[in-house]
C-alpha cells in the first residue's frame, strides 16, 4: 500500500505513457519516440554536482518549418498540491540541459499533468520572469549562474499541458506498438495494471473499431494504433506496488 501522497507504481508508469500518448494524439507533428525505462540513456543527463536528473519521455516535433527533440516530464496526481512543486524542478532540469548540453539550447521541454495547478500565476508560468524566480534555491543547480538571456529564450522552449482525466477519456491516445506487445499489455499499462478482465472484451473492440483491426490480436511492431482510456481507480491502490 501506498504511503499518503504517494504514487504507486503502476499508476505513475501509466500516466507517464498516456499524459505522453495523449500528446501525441493531441499536437500535430509530434511523436513520442523513447521513454525512461527502456532508453534511459536518452534521458538522462549529469548536473554540475555531478548527480543525475532525467526526464520522463522523449520525441520529436518536427512541423514543416524545422524539426527538434522534446523532453517531457509527465505527473498524473489525484489532485494539483505536488505538481507544483514538480514543475519547479523540471524547469531546472529544463535550464541546466540547454545551458549544458550545446546541441539541447534549441530543443523543447514539456511539463505534462491531469490536474489544473498555479492557477494564482496562470499564462505566467512559462514566462521568464517566473522561471528565473522559481530556479532561485533549487538544488539541483548548485553554484549555476541564472542567465537572464538564456532565460529568456528556455521561456520560448518550455510548455505546460494540462489533459485532464476526461479530456483523456474522450480524445484516447496514440501507441506506436513494441516488440511482444499485444492488445491486452498495452491496456493493462496504460490502466495502472489494474484493469478488471471483464472490461478486457469491449475494450478490445473499441480498438478494433478505432484502427480498423480485422483481428486485434493479430497487430505488428511499429503499428500505430488510437487505444481508448476509461481512468484509473486510485481507491483500488492495494493491487499496485508502492511508490
Amino acid at each position: 500500500m501506498a504511503l499518503p501522497g504517494e504514487i504507486p507504481q503502476a499508476i505513475g508508469r501509466a500516466y507517464v505513457k498516456v499524459l505522453a500518448g495523449c500528446a501525441e494524439r493531441s499536437v500535430r507533428h509530434f511523436r513520442q519516440l523513447y521513454d525512461l525505462e527502456n532508453e534511459p540513456d536518452k534521458l538522462t543527463f549529469s548536473g554540475p554536482l555531478g548527480q543525475s536528473y532525467s526526464f520522463d519521455t522523449g520525441g520529436w516535433y518536427n512541423p514543416p518549418d524545422g524539426g527538434r527533440e522534446v523532453f517531457i516530464e509527465s505527473k498524473g496526481h489525484k489532485n494539483g498540491s505536488k505538481v507544483f512543486e514538480g514543475y519547479k524542478e523540471f524547469l531546472a532540469r529544463a535550464y541546466l540541459t540547454s545551458v549544458l548540453n550545446n546541441r539541447h539550447r534549441k530543443d523543447l521541454f514539456w511539463y505534462l499533468t491531469n490536474v489544473p495547478f498555479a492557477s494564482s500565476v496562470g499564462r505566467d508560468l512559462t514566462s521568464a520572469t517566473y522561471i528565473k524566480a522559481a530556479l532561485s534555491g533549487v538544488a539541483l543547480l548548485g553554484s549555476i549562474v541564472i542567465d537572464d538571456d538564456h532565460i529568456e529564450r528556455l521561456s520560448e522552449l518550455v510548455s505546460v499541458g494540462i489533459f485532464t482525466d476526461s479530456f483523456i477519456r474522450v480524445m484516447g491516445i496514440t501507441h506506436f506498438v513494441r516488440p511482444r506487445e499485444t492488445v491486452w499489455s498495452i491496456i493493462k499499462l496504460i490502466h495502472g495494471d489494474s484493469m478488471p478482465r471483464n472490461f478486457f472484451a469491449p475494450i478490445q473492440g473499441e480498438v478494433a473499431y478505432l484502427n480498423d483491426l480485422d483481428d486485434p490480436n493479430k497487430i505488428k511492431s511499429g503499428q500505430r494504433l488510437h487505444i481508448p482510456w476509461h481512468g484509473i481507480d486510485w481507491e483500488d491502490e492495494s493491487k499496485t506496488p508502492d511508490a
